[in-house]
């Protein structure tokens, strides 16, 4: 994942962590058993349990000493980047010791008391933590129905005793053929103890709220509210999260904002406003996801931060769309349904925005000679390899104060950023954005939506020196273009497909829109024609045409290679181009003297040319083609002239064409007997 990118934790949902300790799964096939009915395909229906199996002294999260006042404690960030993860994966709600027992085993008090040592070691290992601590006994006989079997009473009561538990935390779990019919009601009855865990934990955090005062405690109130937000999740209890995220929303944005700890109150606010967003789609709210979402990039476009770093901003800005469109994509895979104006294609293309923007300031911003070496020591190493909190910068974490007590370091840092920045490949970024869009704008039957992101699709292939690509998703459009008669942004498209041609040196491609950029539908100034058409020619005379402006220097290098070779292998280079798609530099029109003949007249039959390009252009042969292929020898043109003669700008010769001026050429032919009451047709 880039920096940019949310962490995991933060995108899941989060399920109450259930750990089982005293299972061998790996050599005992009842234990085996066990875990597979808990974990194996779990359906829909199940409780949102996370379990995962733990050696039995296995070393849990440390807990910190509790507070007594905070009267003296100044916060050093917002939310620790360790602390979701440690709440879903690290510190369970629950442990579970499970343990080999039946009621009528002869070795009853070693038993038990192995039993109470196995709890004592987990809440030995839990010190300080309020996780709940639960037995089931694994047994080989099935249990009889409750109050029948009077052993097994009074046995729980004195193994509740010895372990501490309350009898609603022992169980039993008889290894017979209904295993995953008690299984799931055992982990219903964890999901409970793993509830008023939760619940517990609320409480606590909600407790802290009397000793915090405005001033210094301003992070804390956000750090707190979103707790509380994330801890209602893990006990699925949606609606109040939502109701703590919003108002953890609103607290980020009462922070005193400076420049320097702009980063970690956006970094929150994203944060908070995909929970908000993540919430509103899963309680099928679409509008209040759209409004929240709406708001929350009002409030932030502004929040720049350091000018020096600005693409940060746009690269913040840009994922906080994709990551939007990804969550409306989501729920419209669950059953949601979204309409044109409102799809999540728009979203993917702000973001494809913001992408280009981050590209277009890191070339202004980051545009360091190569002689500037990357600082050492580097300013974004941390001892851990992590931040300590979410937005903080590594060189100065925990600190403050807005001024800056170290501005070398300051700059360093800012220069390691940029150095970084230099290295990312902006292109394949905005592309996969860009094609996400127009698969959605596919999806939504949006043609010009689509037609207008791969044109910009090309060019960034284009930029990314992946010619080949961008001609393919040019060509696509270009026959959109042609049909609707976007004249101007046929010309724009064509322009650039042109220069993808010339630096592959892909002589067929190169003719093609030549022929096209030279006809009178192009929008290109008389001198720019005037230059395509020379190097037209030189294409003709087989030598290698000169570069389109503009160009890489480096591939206009490689390309002049390529022409050379290819100038040099130059046989008998013969193309066959189908112009009727397109409007091409030479109109044609052709047409009968009568509408019909009688069988003893001659047909008779002009042609007219007519040449829209900025030089007179020389041809070698003009030929007609019937429907009747016998009629084809009778009308041909034909003139042999010196290669070196095709630049010579006499417009005597009748195979020559003056801009501007209108030629005739006239044929006749007698008709065949075959043809009468027939079609001629050309």
């Amino acid at each position: 994942p880039t920096h940019w990118d949310f962490p995991v934790e933060l995108c899941c949902r989060p399920m109450a962590f259930v750990t089982l300790t005293g299972l061998d799964v790996v050599y005992n096939a009842v234990h085996r058993a066990v875990w597979d009915a808990f974990c194996a395909n779990r359906r829909a229906d199940r409780v949102p349990i996370s379990f995962k199996v733990l050696p039995g002294d296995h070393e849990y999260p440390k807990c910190r000493t509790k507070r007594t006042s905070y009267e003296w404690y100044i916060p050093k960030g917002i939310l620790k980047t360790g602390w979701m993860n440690k709440h879903l994966n690290l510190v369970p709600a629950l442990v579970v010791v499970f343990y080999e027992l039946d009621w009528d085993e002869p070795q009853w008090k070693e038993k038990q008391l192995e039993c109470a040592t196995r709890v004592e070691i987990v809440r030995q290992s839990l010190q300080g933590r309020n996780t709940k601590v639960a037995v089931v006994l694994i047994q080989k006989k099935t249990p009889l129905p409750p109050g029948e079997d009077v052993i097994a009473s009074e046995r729980a009561a004195a193994l509740c005793n010895a372990c501490d538990l309350s009898g609603k935390s022992l169980f039993v779990l008889p290894h017979t053929d209904h295993l995953v019919g008690y299984i799931i009601r055992l982990e219903n009855a964890f999901y409970e103890h793993a509830q008023t865990y939760y619940y517990t934990e609320i409480r606590r955090v909600k407790s802290h709220k009397e000793f915090l005062n405005k001033t210094t405690h301003q992070l804390l109130f956000v750090r707190h509210q979103f707790k509380i937000a994330f801890f209602s999740e893990l006990k699925q209890d949606t609606q109040n999260a939502l109701k703590n995220y919003r108002t953890a929303y609103n607290l980020v944005h009462e922070l005193r904002a400076h420049e320097t700890n702009m980063l970690e109150i956006k970094t929150m606010a994203g944060f908070i406003n995909y929970k908000i967003c993540r919430l509103c789609f899963q309680h099928n709210t679409p509008l209040d996801a759209i409004a929240q979402f709406r708001k929350h990039i009002d409030l932030c476009k502004k929040k720049i931060g350091s000018a020096e770093l600005a693409f940060e901003h746009a690269a913040w800005m840009s994922k906080q769309f994709q990551a939007f469109g990804d969550l409306f994509d989501e729920a419209i895979k669950l059953g949601l349904t979204a309409i044109q104006t409102q799809n999540p294609g728009f979203y993917y293309q702000q973001a494809a925005y913001y992408a280009q923007e981050r590209k277009q300031l890191a070339s202004m911003l980051c545009n360091h000679d190569s002689s500037v070496a990357y600082p050492n020591p580097d300013p974004l190493e941390t001892q851990t390899g992590m931040l300590d909190f979410y937005g903080q910068r590594p060189w100065r974490q925990g600190i403050l104060s807005f001024d800056l007590s170290d501005p070398e370091k300051e700059k360093m840092g800012i220069l390691s950023l940029q150095l970084k920045e230099k290295d990312v490949l902006h292109s394949e970024l905005i592309i996969t954005l860009l094609s996400n869009a127009v698969a959605q704008f596919k999806k939504y039957k949006c043609p010009r939506m689509k037609s207008h992101l791969m044109v910009q699709m090309g060019e960034e292939y284009y930029y990314a020196k992946d010619y080949a690509k961008a001609l393919k998703l040019l060509d696509y459009v270009m026959c959109e273009y042609r049909s609707e008669g976007w004249w101007t942004l046929l010309t724009s498209i064509l322009t650039t497909a042109l220069k993808c041609s010339y630096l592959m040196a892909q002589l067929k491609d190169y003719i093609t829109y030549s022929l096209e950029l030279l006809g009178r539908a192009s929008t290109l100034k008389e001198d720019q024609k005037s230059r395509i058409e020379k190097n037209l020619i030189k294409v003709l005379m087989n030598e290698s045409p000169d570069p389109e402006p503009d160009c890489d220097t480096a591939a206009v290098k490689t390309s002049q290679k390529l022409w050379a070779d290819r100038v040099s292998l130059a046989g008998s280079n013969i193309f066959t181009i189908e112009v009727q798609d397109f409007i091409p530099f030479v109109q044609c029109k052709a047409k009968f003297l009568a509408p019909s003949f009688h069988v003893d007249v001659p047909v008779q039959f002009d042609v007219y040319l007519r040449a829209d390009c900025p030089h007179p252009i020389r041809f070698s042969k003009l030929c007609i083609s019937f429907n009747n292929q016998d009629y084809n020898q009778y009308c041909v043109v034909e003139e042999a002239y010196q290669k070196s003669d095709i630049l010579e700008q006499s417009s005597q010769g009748t195979m020559c064409l003056v801009p501007g001026k209108t030629r005739k050429f006239s044929f006749k032919f007698v008709g065949k007997t075959e043809d009468v009451g027939k079609k001629i047709e050309v």
